[in-house]
């Protein structure tokens, strides 16, 4: 699946402020400074790769922040890695402070604070959920606010890699479904080898054994359509080709089942919108039926029994405003 977002059809006055929307959307809270007033014309073109959401940003010059605030509205657990295409940029994290140009590849992680500088720019980015990689999180925290090395190794092999797809990306035929979880499997496959080598570690670990790496592939479908109503166990089981008592089983191992795990999913995205002051306008009840929870009573209780409040305290403890529901 692709997206387009340019700010090309918006007014000049308005178009760093839907910028701020789109990065918000695409990448989680960030603050945005664009380098000077006036017009924003930037786009992003993303595609979505099995596992990873790769895509190509052209933006002017701005600077972005994304502190403990930011984070903690954001329930996503991912790193980041960047391909300068054209332009430069600063990157800080870790207390480090790496520049990056042309054909350099920056990695950091958006569960820790963050600040980028960029010049105009155009860069190739790839979204990697931390549960995709086979290395210990506390290990690929380390590598926060570096360049992993284009000049032998993975490190070589990932940046040739997200090079290729970045002169594909203005496809107007993207990858079907099957060739773009493959492409999205072999980035994460790189880029665990390329931490692994600059960890000192060697090769990476051996892929997850059969019934993990299945457990994680049906996690990430349900993500993906957790919006949708007729989002049932039966048909989680017939996307993947298995019969429902199959799909019981895949998740034994993880002590839930499928029916909670969605559950929970869901009251996490309501936790998150419900944390959100940009959302407080929003009837608690709209993003409760958003996410796929429609009975009100029953929403209330779920949420109350996974939090230790009632949807509206969440709510006001996390944004410090009050609204009748």
């Amino acid at each position: 699946m692709s997206t387009l977002v340019s700010t090309s059809d918006h007014p000049a006055r308005d178009q760093a402020d839907y910028w701020r929307h789109a990065i918000r959307e695409a990448f989680g809270p960030f603050h945005v400074r664009p380098a000077r007033a006036g017009g924003f014309a930037a786009r992003f073109l993303g595609r979505t790769l099995g596992p990873v959401e790769a895509g190509e940003v052209r933006a002017p010059a701005h600077a972005v922040r994304r502190g403990a605030r930011q984070i903690a509205r954001d329930t996503r657990e991912c790193y980041k890695l960047g391909l300068v295409l054209h332009g430069a940029c600063v990157l800080s994290q870790n207390g480090r402070r790496v520049g990056a140009g042309p054909g350099d590849l920056v990695f950091y992680d958006l569960t820790r604070p963050v600040e980028i500088a960029f010049g105009a720019h155009r860069i190739f980015t790839v979204v990697v959920p931390h549960r995709a990689v086979p290395l210990p999180h506390g290990r690929m925290t380390e590598l926060g606010g570096t360049l992993l090395g284009a000049e032998a190794g993975a490190g070589r092999l990932v940046t040739s890699l997200l090079t290729a797809l970045a002169e594909d990306a203005e496809d107007p035929e993207p990858a079907d479904e099957p060739y773009a979880h493959h492409l999205g499997g072999a980035i994460v496959e790189l880029l665990a080898g390329a931490a692994g080598e600059r960890l000192g570690e060697g090769a990476a670990p051996p892929p997850s054994r059969e019934p993990a790496e299945a457990v994680r592939t049906i996690k990430e479908w349900i993500e993906a359509h957790l919006q949708d109503p007729d989002l049932t166990p039966a048909a989680i089981a017939g996307a993947h080709h298995i019969s429902v008592r199959q799909l019981y089983r895949v998740f034994e191992p993880a002590g839930t089942t499928v029916a909670r795990y969605v559950r929970h999913r869901r009251l996490e995205r309501c936790r998150r919108e419900l944390a959100d002051p940009v959302l407080a306008t929003q009837r608690i009840g709209a993003i409760a039926s958003r996410w796929g929870l429609p009975d009100a009573a029953g929403f209330s209780r779920a949420f109350r029994a996974a939090y230790g409040l009632p949807p509206s305290a969440y709510r006001a403890r996390a944004t410090g405003l009050r609204r009748r529901d």
